[in-house]
Protein backbone atom coordinates (compact mmCIF):
# COMPACT_ATOMS: atom_id res chain seq x y z
CA UNK A 1 0.00 0.00 0.00
CA UNK A 2 0.97 3.30 -0.41
CA UNK A 3 1.67 5.91 2.00
CA UNK A 4 -0.82 8.73 2.11
CA UNK A 5 1.60 11.48 0.85
CA UNK A 6 2.78 9.00 -2.25
CA UNK A 7 -0.47 8.79 -3.17
CA UNK A 8 -0.44 12.63 -3.31
CA UNK A 9 2.56 11.98 -5.07
CA UNK A 10 1.95 9.73 -7.99
CA UNK A 11 -0.92 12.59 -8.69
CA UNK A 12 1.76 15.02 -9.39
CA UNK A 13 3.41 12.76 -11.15
CA UNK A 14 0.43 12.05 -13.37
CA UNK A 15 -0.96 15.71 -13.79
CA UNK A 16 1.84 18.20 -12.80
CA UNK A 17 0.23 21.06 -14.76
CA UNK A 18 -3.35 20.58 -13.36
CA UNK A 19 -4.35 22.54 -10.54
CA UNK A 20 -4.15 21.08 -6.83
CA UNK A 21 -5.14 23.99 -4.90
CA UNK A 22 -6.99 27.19 -5.44
CA UNK A 23 -6.38 29.06 -2.21
CA UNK A 24 -8.42 32.62 -2.16
CA UNK A 25 -8.18 32.22 -5.56
CA UNK A 26 -4.99 31.40 -6.17
CA UNK A 27 -4.16 28.52 -8.29
CA UNK A 28 -1.17 26.04 -7.37
CA UNK A 29 -0.49 22.87 -9.66
CA UNK A 30 0.16 19.87 -8.87
CA UNK A 31 4.08 20.04 -9.94
CA UNK A 32 3.97 23.40 -7.93
CA UNK A 33 3.06 21.65 -5.00
CA UNK A 34 5.15 18.62 -5.31
CA UNK A 35 8.38 20.78 -6.19
CA UNK A 36 8.10 22.79 -2.88
CA UNK A 37 6.46 19.70 -0.56
CA UNK A 38 10.33 18.63 -1.78
CA UNK A 39 12.44 21.50 -1.80
CA UNK A 40 11.18 21.66 2.43
CA UNK A 41 11.68 17.68 3.16
CA UNK A 42 15.34 18.42 1.63
CA UNK A 43 15.60 21.65 3.99
CA UNK A 44 14.23 19.42 7.04
CA UNK A 45 16.20 16.63 6.71
CA UNK A 46 19.37 19.15 5.86
CA UNK A 47 17.87 20.49 9.58
CA UNK A 48 18.90 17.10 11.27
CA UNK A 49 14.82 15.69 11.51
CA UNK A 50 14.64 12.12 11.65
CA UNK A 51 11.92 9.92 11.36
CA UNK A 52 9.63 10.05 14.25
CA UNK A 53 10.65 13.74 15.42
CA UNK A 54 7.83 15.82 15.84
CA UNK A 55 7.17 18.83 13.78
CA UNK A 56 5.00 21.58 14.72
CA UNK A 57 3.40 23.72 12.37
CA UNK A 58 1.55 27.57 13.64
CA UNK A 59 0.44 29.21 10.62
CA UNK A 60 -2.37 30.68 8.59
CA UNK A 61 -3.05 28.83 6.02
CA UNK A 62 -1.61 28.58 2.82
CA UNK A 63 0.49 26.88 -0.10
CA UNK A 64 4.01 26.78 2.05
CA UNK A 65 2.39 25.36 5.14
CA UNK A 66 0.29 22.57 3.10
CA UNK A 67 3.55 21.61 1.06
CA UNK A 68 5.11 21.88 5.11
CA UNK A 69 2.30 18.97 5.96
CA UNK A 70 3.76 16.70 3.32
CA UNK A 71 6.45 17.02 3.39
CA UNK A 72 7.13 15.65 6.67
CA UNK A 73 5.28 12.72 5.81
CA UNK A 74 7.73 12.60 3.37
CA UNK A 75 10.38 12.41 5.88
CA UNK A 76 9.19 10.41 8.18
CA UNK A 77 8.27 12.92 10.61
CA UNK A 78 5.00 13.65 12.40
CA UNK A 79 2.66 16.73 12.13
CA UNK A 80 1.39 18.19 15.52
CA UNK A 81 -0.28 21.44 14.31
CA UNK A 82 -1.93 23.91 16.55
CA UNK A 83 -4.33 26.58 15.94
CA UNK A 84 -2.91 29.78 14.44
CA UNK A 85 -5.31 31.69 17.00
CA UNK A 86 -3.40 29.87 19.68
CA UNK A 87 -2.27 32.21 22.48
CA UNK A 88 1.99 31.90 22.95
CA UNK A 89 1.29 30.30 26.38
CA UNK A 90 -1.03 27.49 24.80
CA UNK A 91 1.53 27.57 21.86
CA UNK A 92 4.31 26.44 24.42
CA UNK A 93 1.99 24.32 26.37
CA UNK A 94 1.42 21.95 23.21
CA UNK A 95 5.19 22.42 21.98
CA UNK A 96 6.09 20.99 24.97
CA UNK A 97 3.71 18.19 25.30
CA UNK A 98 4.45 17.00 21.54
CA UNK A 99 8.48 17.40 22.45
CA UNK A 100 8.98 19.20 18.90
CA UNK A 101 11.75 19.85 17.19
CA UNK A 102 11.11 22.00 14.60
CA UNK A 103 8.44 25.09 14.44
CA UNK A 104 7.00 26.35 10.97
CA UNK A 105 5.65 29.35 11.37
CA UNK A 106 5.11 32.36 10.16
CA UNK A 107 5.70 33.99 13.13
CA UNK A 108 4.24 34.79 16.70
CA UNK A 109 4.89 36.52 19.70
CA UNK A 110 8.17 36.74 21.37
CA UNK A 111 9.30 34.44 18.77
CA UNK A 112 13.15 34.11 19.50
CA UNK A 113 12.84 33.09 23.39
CA UNK A 114 10.88 29.71 22.46
CA UNK A 115 14.20 27.55 22.28
CA UNK A 116 14.47 28.55 25.84
CA UNK A 117 10.81 28.06 26.77
CA UNK A 118 10.56 24.66 24.71
CA UNK A 119 12.70 21.79 23.25
CA UNK A 120 12.78 23.33 19.82
CA UNK A 121 16.09 23.38 18.36
CA UNK A 122 15.00 25.13 14.57
CA UNK A 123 12.21 27.30 13.43
CA UNK A 124 11.51 27.60 10.19
CA UNK A 125 9.41 31.17 8.58
CA UNK A 126 7.09 31.29 6.02
CA UNK A 127 5.80 33.86 4.32
CA UNK A 128 6.62 37.61 4.37
CA UNK A 129 7.92 37.78 8.26
CA UNK A 130 11.49 38.49 8.39
CA UNK A 131 13.96 35.99 10.33
CA UNK A 132 16.13 37.70 12.62
CA UNK A 133 17.18 35.72 15.40
CA UNK A 134 19.77 33.27 14.98
CA UNK A 135 18.01 30.35 15.33
CA UNK A 136 15.47 31.56 13.18
CA UNK A 137 16.19 30.34 8.90
CA UNK A 138 13.72 31.43 6.29
CA UNK A 139 12.69 28.93 4.09
CA UNK A 140 12.53 30.80 0.84
CA UNK A 141 16.44 31.46 1.34
CA UNK A 142 17.31 27.83 3.17
CA UNK A 143 15.91 25.73 0.46
CA UNK A 144 17.97 27.06 -2.23
CA UNK A 145 21.50 26.70 0.04
CA UNK A 146 23.62 23.86 -1.73
CA UNK A 147 23.36 21.40 1.27
CA UNK A 148 20.07 21.90 1.14
CA UNK A 149 19.29 20.94 -2.10
CA UNK A 150 21.22 17.80 -2.73
CA UNK A 151 19.78 16.18 1.07
CA UNK A 152 18.97 12.97 0.01
CA UNK A 153 15.22 11.79 1.75
CA UNK A 154 14.46 8.72 3.78
CA UNK A 155 13.50 5.43 2.05
CA UNK A 156 10.02 4.80 3.77
CA UNK A 157 7.48 2.06 3.47
CA UNK A 158 6.16 1.66 6.83
CA UNK A 159 1.98 2.26 6.65
CA UNK A 160 2.39 1.62 10.65
CA UNK A 161 4.27 4.81 10.89
CA UNK A 162 2.49 7.72 12.42
CA UNK A 163 1.70 10.51 10.66
CA UNK A 164 0.20 13.32 12.92
CA UNK A 165 -1.62 13.98 16.21
CA UNK A 166 -4.37 15.78 15.79
CA UNK A 167 -5.59 17.88 18.84
CA UNK A 168 -9.11 18.01 20.15
CA UNK A 169 -10.57 21.01 21.10
CA UNK A 170 -10.19 21.45 24.82
CA UNK A 171 -9.67 23.97 27.67
CA UNK A 172 -6.40 25.65 27.16
CA UNK A 173 -4.42 23.11 29.27
CA UNK A 174 -6.47 19.84 28.31
CA UNK A 175 -6.59 19.15 24.90
CA UNK A 176 -5.65 15.24 23.97
CA UNK A 177 -3.41 14.42 21.18
CA UNK A 178 -5.03 11.85 18.38
CA UNK A 179 -2.25 10.16 17.18
CA UNK A 180 -2.75 8.13 13.63
CA UNK A 181 -0.83 7.04 11.45
CA UNK A 182 -0.65 6.15 7.27
CA UNK A 183 -2.65 2.90 7.59
CA UNK A 184 -5.61 5.44 9.79
CA UNK A 185 -5.74 8.30 7.24
CA UNK A 186 -5.63 6.25 4.21
CA UNK A 187 -8.54 3.81 5.57
CA UNK A 188 -10.33 6.85 6.49
CA UNK A 189 -9.93 9.41 3.46
CA UNK A 190 -10.52 5.59 1.58
CA UNK A 191 -13.97 5.32 3.32
CA UNK A 192 -15.19 8.80 2.97
CA UNK A 193 -14.35 9.27 -0.77
CA UNK A 194 -15.81 6.36 -1.88
CA UNK A 195 -19.48 7.02 -0.22
CA UNK A 196 -19.32 10.78 -1.75
CA UNK A 197 -18.43 9.02 -5.00
CA UNK A 198 -15.28 11.57 -5.30
CA UNK A 199 -13.58 11.61 -8.66
CA UNK A 200 -10.34 13.36 -10.72
CA UNK A 201 -12.97 15.76 -11.79
CA UNK A 202 -14.44 16.55 -8.07
CA UNK A 203 -13.62 20.27 -7.12
CA UNK A 204 -13.89 20.60 -3.60
CA UNK A 205 -14.69 23.87 -1.10
CA UNK A 206 -14.05 24.20 2.20
CA UNK A 207 -12.95 27.08 4.91
CA UNK A 208 -10.10 24.60 6.46
CA UNK A 209 -6.78 25.21 7.97
CA UNK A 210 -4.23 22.39 9.20
CA UNK A 211 -4.81 23.20 12.66
CA UNK A 212 -7.59 19.91 13.30
CA UNK A 213 -8.23 16.90 11.52
CA UNK A 214 -11.73 17.82 9.80
CA UNK A 215 -9.18 20.73 7.89
CA UNK A 216 -6.49 18.34 7.11
CA UNK A 217 -8.95 15.91 5.59
CA UNK A 218 -11.21 18.42 3.57
CA UNK A 219 -7.42 20.00 2.06
CA UNK A 220 -5.95 16.98 1.27
CA UNK A 221 -8.71 14.19 0.20
CA UNK A 222 -9.16 15.81 -2.90
CA UNK A 223 -5.37 15.91 -3.34
CA UNK A 224 -5.83 12.22 -2.63
CA UNK A 225 -8.20 11.27 -5.29
CA UNK A 226 -6.48 13.55 -7.97
CA UNK A 227 -9.20 16.35 -7.81
CA UNK A 228 -9.04 20.20 -7.04
CA UNK A 229 -8.98 21.38 -3.02
CA UNK A 230 -10.61 25.06 -3.28
CA UNK A 231 -9.84 26.70 -0.22
CA UNK A 232 -10.78 30.16 1.29
CA UNK A 233 -9.37 31.07 4.56
CA UNK A 234 -11.62 34.00 5.47
CA UNK A 235 -15.09 33.11 6.78
CA UNK A 236 -17.99 33.97 4.78
CA UNK A 237 -20.02 36.87 5.67
CA UNK A 238 -23.23 35.37 3.83
CA UNK A 239 -25.13 32.93 1.12
CA UNK A 240 -23.34 34.78 -1.28
CA UNK A 241 -19.74 34.85 -0.48
CA UNK A 242 -19.86 31.25 -0.41
CA UNK A 243 -21.84 30.81 -3.47
CA UNK A 244 -19.85 33.05 -5.87
CA UNK A 245 -16.34 31.27 -4.93
CA UNK A 246 -18.27 27.81 -6.05
CA UNK A 247 -19.35 29.63 -8.86
CA UNK A 248 -15.87 30.87 -9.57
CA UNK A 249 -13.99 27.88 -9.34
CA UNK A 250 -16.75 25.10 -10.70
CA UNK A 251 -17.10 23.83 -7.30
CA UNK A 252 -18.47 20.20 -7.08
CA UNK A 253 -19.27 19.50 -3.38
CA UNK A 254 -18.63 21.18 -0.21
CA UNK A 255 -17.60 20.75 2.86
CA UNK A 256 -18.61 22.63 5.50
CA UNK A 257 -19.79 23.28 9.12
CA UNK A 258 -23.49 23.87 10.02
CA UNK A 259 -22.52 27.41 11.00
CA UNK A 260 -22.11 27.92 6.87
CA UNK A 261 -24.48 25.47 6.10
CA UNK A 262 -27.21 27.87 8.20
CA UNK A 263 -25.75 31.07 6.04
CA UNK A 264 -26.39 28.92 2.93
CA UNK A 265 -30.26 28.30 4.09
CA UNK A 266 -31.02 31.91 4.32
CA UNK A 267 -30.07 33.13 0.59
CA UNK A 268 -33.47 34.03 -0.98
CA UNK A 269 -32.03 33.38 -4.73
CA UNK A 270 -32.31 29.64 -6.79
CA UNK A 271 -28.42 28.95 -7.66
CA UNK A 272 -28.91 25.65 -9.47
CA UNK A 273 -28.38 28.03 -12.48
CA UNK A 274 -25.33 28.99 -11.92
CA UNK A 275 -24.08 26.52 -10.46
CA UNK A 276 -24.37 23.44 -12.87
CA UNK A 277 -21.26 21.52 -11.36
CA UNK A 278 -22.18 21.53 -7.65
CA UNK A 279 -22.78 17.89 -7.03
CA UNK A 280 -23.32 17.90 -2.90
CA UNK A 281 -22.65 19.63 0.23
CA UNK A 282 -21.84 17.22 3.01
CA UNK A 283 -21.83 18.61 6.90
CA UNK A 284 -20.86 17.48 9.69
CA UNK A 285 -19.96 18.32 13.47
CA UNK A 286 -23.21 19.26 14.84
CA UNK A 287 -26.91 18.35 13.97
CA UNK A 288 -28.78 20.36 11.13
CA UNK A 289 -31.96 22.25 11.72
CA UNK A 290 -34.49 20.61 9.34
CA UNK A 291 -35.67 24.22 8.46
CA UNK A 292 -32.48 25.01 6.54
CA UNK A 293 -32.49 21.73 5.18
CA UNK A 294 -35.77 22.80 3.29
CA UNK A 295 -34.25 26.30 2.18
CA UNK A 296 -31.17 24.38 0.87
CA UNK A 297 -33.28 21.87 -0.78
CA UNK A 298 -35.66 24.98 -2.14
CA UNK A 299 -32.40 27.07 -3.37
CA UNK A 300 -30.10 24.21 -4.99
CA UNK A 301 -32.80 21.62 -5.81
CA UNK A 302 -30.48 19.38 -7.79
CA UNK A 303 -27.53 19.00 -4.82
CA UNK A 304 -27.31 16.08 -2.42
CA UNK A 305 -27.13 16.95 1.34
CA UNK A 306 -24.71 14.68 3.43
CA UNK A 307 -25.04 14.39 7.15
CA UNK A 308 -22.42 13.14 8.52
CA UNK A 309 -20.60 11.82 12.36
CA UNK A 310 -17.56 11.54 13.35
CA UNK A 311 -15.09 12.36 15.40
CA UNK A 312 -10.88 13.36 15.97
CA UNK A 313 -10.76 9.83 17.69
CA UNK A 314 -12.92 8.36 14.31
CA UNK A 315 -12.99 10.43 10.97
CA UNK A 316 -16.30 9.14 10.23
CA UNK A 317 -18.50 6.87 11.82
CA UNK A 318 -21.66 7.50 10.07
CA UNK A 319 -23.42 9.43 6.97
CA UNK A 320 -26.97 9.77 6.43
CA UNK A 321 -27.53 8.96 2.67
CA UNK A 322 -29.04 11.74 0.51
CA UNK A 323 -32.01 9.91 -0.58
CA UNK A 324 -33.30 9.78 2.93
CA UNK A 325 -32.22 13.63 4.05
CA UNK A 326 -36.15 14.57 3.36
CA UNK A 327 -37.15 11.20 5.40
CA UNK A 328 -35.21 11.19 8.42
CA UNK A 329 -33.74 15.07 8.40
CA UNK A 330 -32.89 14.87 12.24
CA UNK A 331 -30.64 11.50 11.58
CA UNK A 332 -26.49 11.38 11.05
CA UNK A 333 -28.00 7.76 9.49
CA UNK A 334 -25.82 4.45 9.76
CA UNK A 335 -22.13 3.18 10.45
CA UNK A 336 -20.41 2.89 7.12
CA UNK A 337 -18.99 0.06 6.02
CA UNK A 338 -16.34 -1.29 8.55
CA UNK A 339 -17.11 0.64 11.24
CA UNK A 340 -19.01 -1.08 14.31
CA UNK A 341 -21.08 0.94 16.40
CA UNK A 342 -23.03 0.49 19.57
CA UNK A 343 -25.13 2.16 21.95
CA UNK A 344 -24.26 1.18 26.14
CA UNK A 345 -26.12 1.61 29.24
CA UNK A 346 -24.12 3.37 31.95
CA UNK A 347 -22.47 -0.27 32.85
CA UNK A 348 -21.25 -0.60 29.92
CA UNK A 349 -23.98 -3.28 28.70
CA UNK A 350 -25.38 -3.16 25.31
CA UNK A 351 -29.16 -1.68 24.31
CA UNK A 352 -30.77 -3.24 21.64
CA UNK A 353 -34.38 -1.40 22.04
CA UNK A 354 -35.27 1.23 19.95
CA UNK A 355 -35.42 4.39 20.65
CA UNK A 356 -33.21 3.89 24.16
CA UNK A 357 -30.94 6.50 24.63
CA UNK A 358 -27.41 5.43 25.88
CA UNK A 359 -23.05 6.64 24.56
CA UNK A 360 -22.37 5.52 21.73
CA UNK A 361 -19.18 3.13 21.14
CA UNK A 362 -17.38 2.90 17.81
CA UNK A 363 -14.79 0.44 16.40
CA UNK A 364 -13.19 0.74 12.51
CA UNK A 365 -9.93 0.49 10.91
CA UNK A 366 -9.76 4.22 11.44
CA UNK A 367 -9.76 4.60 15.43
CA UNK A 368 -6.86 6.01 17.42
CA UNK A 369 -3.92 4.52 18.41
CA UNK A 370 -3.52 6.28 21.44
CA UNK A 371 -3.62 9.94 23.16
CA UNK A 372 -0.20 11.01 23.19
CA UNK A 373 1.29 10.59 26.47
CA UNK A 374 -1.48 9.95 27.84
CA UNK A 375 -2.19 6.68 28.96
CA UNK A 376 -4.46 6.83 31.44
CA UNK A 377 -6.56 9.07 29.13
CA UNK A 378 -6.22 5.67 26.72
CA UNK A 379 -7.10 3.16 28.86
CA UNK A 380 -10.25 4.79 29.69
CA UNK A 381 -11.41 5.88 26.08
CA UNK A 382 -10.51 2.24 24.67
CA UNK A 383 -11.99 -1.19 25.50
CA UNK A 384 -11.02 -3.74 24.32
CA UNK A 385 -12.52 -7.55 24.18
CA UNK A 386 -16.50 -6.09 24.36
CA UNK A 387 -17.15 -7.76 21.01
CA UNK A 388 -14.58 -10.19 19.79
CA UNK A 389 -10.70 -8.59 19.69
CA UNK A 390 -12.46 -5.49 18.25
CA UNK A 391 -11.13 -2.67 19.99
CA UNK A 392 -14.47 0.19 21.02
CA UNK A 393 -13.81 4.00 21.38
CA UNK A 394 -16.10 5.55 23.73
CA UNK A 395 -17.58 8.38 22.17
CA UNK A 396 -19.25 10.40 25.11
CA UNK A 397 -21.72 11.08 22.79
CA UNK A 398 -25.60 10.00 23.73
CA UNK A 399 -27.59 8.51 20.72
CA UNK A 400 -30.61 6.32 20.59
CA UNK A 401 -31.38 4.04 17.08
CA UNK A 402 -34.76 3.77 15.71
CA UNK A 403 -36.21 0.35 14.09
CA UNK A 404 -34.94 1.07 10.91
CA UNK A 405 -31.00 1.29 12.34
CA UNK A 406 -30.96 5.15 11.56
CA UNK A 407 -29.17 7.01 14.75
CA UNK A 408 -29.77 10.32 16.31
CA UNK A 409 -27.36 12.31 18.23
CA UNK A 410 -28.81 13.47 21.51
CA UNK A 411 -26.15 15.47 23.30
CA UNK A 412 -23.05 14.93 25.10
CA UNK A 413 -22.83 13.33 28.22
CA UNK A 414 -21.01 16.01 30.03
CA UNK A 415 -23.55 18.51 28.86
CA UNK A 416 -26.52 16.82 30.39
CA UNK A 417 -27.57 19.10 33.62
CA UNK A 418 -29.58 19.21 36.68
CA UNK A 419 -32.62 21.30 36.92
CA UNK A 420 -33.52 20.52 40.92
CA UNK A 421 -34.04 16.71 40.62
CA UNK A 422 -34.72 16.70 36.59
CA UNK A 423 -31.73 16.29 34.12
CA UNK A 424 -32.13 19.10 30.89
CA UNK A 425 -30.16 18.10 27.75
CA UNK A 426 -29.92 21.53 25.67
CA UNK A 427 -29.96 20.02 22.62
CA UNK A 428 -33.14 19.44 23.18
CA UNK A 429 -34.51 22.54 23.68
CA UNK A 430 -32.41 23.71 20.73
CA UNK A 431 -34.02 21.50 18.18
CA UNK A 432 -37.53 22.58 19.64
CA UNK A 433 -36.95 26.09 19.26
CA UNK A 434 -34.89 25.60 15.78
CA UNK A 435 -38.45 24.31 15.01
CA UNK A 436 -39.87 28.12 15.43
CA UNK A 437 -40.29 30.07 12.42
CA UNK A 438 -38.96 33.43 14.34
CA UNK A 439 -35.50 31.21 15.29
CA UNK A 440 -32.61 31.48 13.04
CA UNK A 441 -29.86 29.88 15.14
CA UNK A 442 -29.86 28.90 18.99
CA UNK A 443 -27.48 27.58 21.75
CA UNK A 444 -28.82 26.52 25.10
CA UNK A 445 -25.97 27.03 28.06
CA UNK A 446 -26.42 25.83 31.67
CA UNK A 447 -26.71 28.71 33.97
CA UNK A 448 -25.30 28.16 38.02
CA UNK A 449 -28.77 29.14 40.09
CA UNK A 450 -28.38 28.43 44.10
CA UNK A 451 -32.02 26.85 43.80
CA UNK A 452 -32.19 25.03 41.29
CA UNK A 453 -28.45 23.40 40.44
CA UNK A 454 -28.62 24.95 37.14
CA UNK A 455 -30.97 26.72 34.97
CA UNK A 456 -31.25 26.66 31.06
CA UNK A 457 -30.35 29.79 29.26
CA UNK A 458 -31.31 30.28 25.37
CA UNK A 459 -29.00 32.62 23.25
CA UNK A 460 -31.07 32.99 20.32
CA UNK A 461 -30.56 34.50 16.82
CA UNK A 462 -33.58 35.83 14.93
CA UNK A 463 -34.77 35.44 11.70
CA UNK A 464 -35.35 38.86 9.62
CA UNK A 465 -38.26 40.95 10.46
CA UNK A 466 -38.15 39.67 14.04
CA UNK A 467 -36.48 41.07 17.24
CA UNK A 468 -36.72 40.37 20.82
CA UNK A 469 -40.48 40.99 21.81
CA UNK A 470 -41.11 37.66 20.27
CA UNK A 471 -39.15 36.47 23.80
CA UNK A 472 -43.62 35.44 25.14
CA UNK A 473 -43.94 33.52 22.37
CA UNK A 474 -40.89 31.29 21.89
CA UNK A 475 -41.08 30.58 25.86
CA UNK A 476 -44.94 30.20 25.25
CA UNK A 477 -43.91 27.45 22.14
CA UNK A 478 -41.69 25.79 24.67
CA UNK A 479 -44.14 25.27 27.55
CA UNK A 480 -46.40 23.65 24.68
CA UNK A 481 -43.50 21.59 23.22
CA UNK A 482 -41.39 20.40 26.39
CA UNK A 483 -41.75 19.54 30.03
CA UNK A 484 -41.25 22.55 32.60
CA UNK A 485 -37.84 21.49 33.40
CA UNK A 486 -36.82 22.07 29.88
CA UNK A 487 -38.33 25.36 29.68
CA UNK A 488 -34.98 28.28 28.76
CA UNK A 489 -35.37 30.37 32.15
CA UNK A 490 -33.38 33.15 30.59
CA UNK A 491 -33.35 35.08 27.32
CA UNK A 492 -30.24 36.38 25.52
CA UNK A 493 -30.70 37.31 21.75
CA UNK A 494 -27.47 37.72 19.50
CA UNK A 495 -26.80 38.99 15.94
CA UNK A 496 -24.63 36.09 15.82
CA UNK A 497 -23.04 32.77 18.21
CA UNK A 498 -19.98 32.60 19.01
CA UNK A 499 -17.36 29.57 17.47
CA UNK A 500 -14.65 27.92 17.73
CA UNK A 501 -11.27 28.16 16.23
CA UNK A 502 -12.26 25.14 13.96
CA UNK A 503 -15.36 27.04 12.66
CA UNK A 504 -18.12 25.18 15.01
CA UNK A 505 -20.57 27.08 16.79
CA UNK A 506 -20.17 27.12 20.39
CA UNK A 507 -21.70 28.45 23.48
CA UNK A 508 -18.16 29.10 25.82
CA UNK A 509 -18.59 32.35 27.71
CA UNK A 510 -22.33 33.18 27.05
CA UNK A 511 -23.69 31.59 30.83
Amino acid sequence: MLLYHEVIEHNASRHPHKCAVALDAVHCSYGMLQARTTQIARLLVASGVQPGDRVALYSPICIDLIAAYLAVLRVGAITAATHPTYSREKLVHQLKHTGARVLITQGCEALETLGRDTDLERIIMIGDAEATPPEVISLDHAVLAPDVAQAALPDLQDNARITSIFYTSGSTFNPKGVVVNHSIMVAATTSVTAYLNNTPDDVILSYSTLASDYGVYNILMPLYFGGTSVIESRPPQDADAVLKVAEREGVTGMHIFPPIFFLLAETKQHWQRQLPRLRYISSSGQPLYTRHIKRIRAALPAVQIYSNYGLTECKRVSYLPPDYIDKYPTSVGKPLPGVTSLIVDEEGKQITQPGVIGELWVSSDYLLLEYWKMPEATHTAIKTGVVGAQRFYCTGDLFKRDDQGFLYYVARKDDVFARNIWNVNPREIEQCLASHPAVAQVVVVPVADESAGFLPKACVVLERNHDSSCEAALHEYCKRHMDWHMVPAQWAFMDALPQTDSGKTTGKGLA
